[in-house]
């Protein structure tokens, strides 16, 4: 049986990172995108069932999202200082 190959979901948004890191125990992979220099998270598994539940208003906890916001950002501001070296196109 061959198994089917997932393209990676790239996502832009810290909050839908933050929901799915808090909701599915998923942890993407950082880097800054060549073409517009923007952080980006890259995840490997399907999220598409997460991503469909963040706009249906699932709820979660309040601080526990915050706190995965915040470490999100933090990582976003940390690329951003670090000036590029996890480019990728």
């Amino acid at each position: 049986m061959t198994q089917e190959r997932i393209d990676p979901t790239i996502l832009e948004s810290p909050d839908i990172v933050s929901f799915i890191t808090l909701t599915r125990n998923i942890h993407p992979r950082p880097f800054i995108r060549k073409s517009d220099r923007r952080v980006c998270f890259e995840f490997k598994e399907d999220v598409s069932e997460a991503i469909a539940e963040f706009y249906s208003n699932v709820k979660v906890p309040v601080s526990d999202f915050c706190k995965n916001l915040k470490n999100i950002r933090s990582m976003i501001f940390t690329l951003k200082g670090i000036g590029g070296n996890h480019a990728k196109s």
